[in-house]
């Protein structure tokens, strides 16, 4: 691999200030300044930028993601609005997201490179819990809760919604789904006559926001992924070290921690 194309790979900026790092003697294998942009790395070669260890990240990584409000789950948006890319690290574009949550919704995004994990995840086949709450405008009658659970509830043109779980604290409504029909809570809540007020992912099966805050990531250990690789019949894949990034919440940008308690919402 080119040395421009593999330091790109290893999350230190694109391609063209990779090669100003090159072109500059910031960068060396196996102990010499290589200033050559078609130098060809092989994999046994030590390659280090400012004297840094520059390695590409392995296949098959888990990234929980707290989306903020008002971000768009997608790579690029025609509108020119923020998308979820422009906050995580550059490591992170090849990444691909399980499931959206829509532009005014917030809270748990998971993102992955590991194709049959994201197939899994998002085959409505494997039907694995999302947790979410909600802030409604008003609270909701025990008859609606159990419409709800009974999965008694027909979105205009559809077939009936699967049943779900739900309780309620006043207006702040718990559920969790096994589908993820397009803006499934919202169009639901449109048929009890209620207003979605504010709408959060917390958990995606065995995976929970925890203490992410807006904007915040978290990378997975094996054994951490393991859990849910197993529910979803795919092989285990042992335990490993913490990788870098991986030992605790990383903001990709100073953000203050919310005020409000948390809630939550699902595209």
């Amino acid at each position: 691999m080119r040395i421009n194309r593999y330091l790109a790979s290893c999350g230190l900026g694109s391609r063209r200030s990779v090669e100003e790092l090159i072109r500059k003697g910031r960068v060396t294998v196996d102990g010499a300044v290589v200033r050559d942009l078609g130098f060809q790395v092989e994999d046994s070669m030590l390659v280090e930028a400012d004297g840094q260890i520059a390695q590409p990240p392995r296949e098959g990584r888990v990234v929980l993601f707290n989306k903020p409000r008002n971000v768009m789950t997608t790579r690029d948006d025609p509108q020119g609005r923020k998308t979820i890319y422009d906050l995580l690290p550059e490591s992170f574009k090849r990444l691909v997201y399980a499931g959206r949550l829509d532009f005014p919704s917030r809270g748990l995004l998971v993102l992955t490179d590991d194709g049959e994990l994201l197939h899994r995840l998002t085959h409505p086949r494997w039907d694995h819990p999302k947790t979410y709450v909600v802030e409604l405008d008003a609270p909701l009658s025990e008859h609606d809760l159990e419409r709800i659970r009974q999965g008694g509830i027909a979105l205009p043109g559809e077939d009936p919604l699967k049943p779900a779980e739900a309780t309620a604290r006043g207006r702040i409504v718990t559920l969790v789904l096994r589908e993820g029909r397009y803006r499934q809570i919202r169009r639901m809540m449109e048929v009890l006559g209620r207003d979605v007020l504010d709408l959060c992912r917390v958990a995606v099966g065995e995976w929970a926001l925890g203490d992410l805050e807006d904007g915040q990531w978290r990378e997975l250990e094996d054994r951490e992924i393991d859990p849910m690789r197993q529910r979803l019949s795919l092989p285990l894949r042992g335990s490993s070290p913490a990788r870098p990034g991986a030992d605790g919440p990383r903001p990709s940008s100073p953000t203050p921690k919310s005020s409000r308690p948390a809630r939550s919402a699902r595209d």
